[in-house]
């Protein structure tokens, strides 16, 4: 049994038009596409330490980097200040943290912030929201509808604040610090 030439020549033919086209016969098409995400993490954790020893924590239960940004699920971020921010979900964008579904920041003074949705600007050190929320501070309750808090100078606004404020006798507040 011997094989003709014509048919070698034809394979080989067949093969190069086969390499010259890019048929790849190992390749599959893709069956669905995840758009703009380039990577994305399962009990994610980011640092930012400062020379003065002071930093950044953010924690998320799962992270997704964009192009131009990253989505955050369960979300903690700890500040330079003392500030420990929780919420659901959590979008950081050009220096900014958008947080949304159940925000709360709490201080380790004993100060709790409540809203759904806040804005953090990390380079000017602001604090943002438009949806109404909750301060409260030992059993004292404030509440309103739009807050700014310049972390730096220790400056808070708010709108249409409704406040219940329970002083407390300064023999028990010599009595707290201790």
């Amino acid at each position: 049994m011997a094989i003709r030439i014509e048919y070698l020549l034809m394979a080989v033919f067949t093969l190069l038009i086969v390499s010259i086209f890019g048929f790849n016969p190992s390749s599959k098409e893709a069956v669905s596409s995840k758009g703009e995400r380039e990577v994305e993490f399962s009990n994610f954790s980011l640092y930012s330490i400062k020379e003065d020893n002071t930093g950044r924590e953010l924690h998320a239960v799962k992270a997704v980097k964009y192009k131009s940004y990253m989505d955050f699920d369960k979300v903690a971020l700890n500040d330079e200040q003392g500030h420990i921010i929780h919420s659901n979900k959590a979008i950081h964008k050009d220096e900014v943290l958008y947080m949304n579904e159940n925000v709360k920041v709490s201080r380790d003074d004993g100060i709790d912030f409540f809203t759904e949705s806040l804005n953090y600007d990390l380079k000017k050190k602001e604090i943002v929201t438009d949806e109404p929320f909750l301060l409260e501070f030992n059993q004292s309750e404030i509440r309103g509808e739009k807050l700014d808090f310049f972390v730096n100078k220790k400056n808070i606004s708010g709108n249409n604040v409704d406040a219940h404020i329970l002083f407390v006798p300064e023999s028990d507040a010599n009595t707290m610090v201790e």
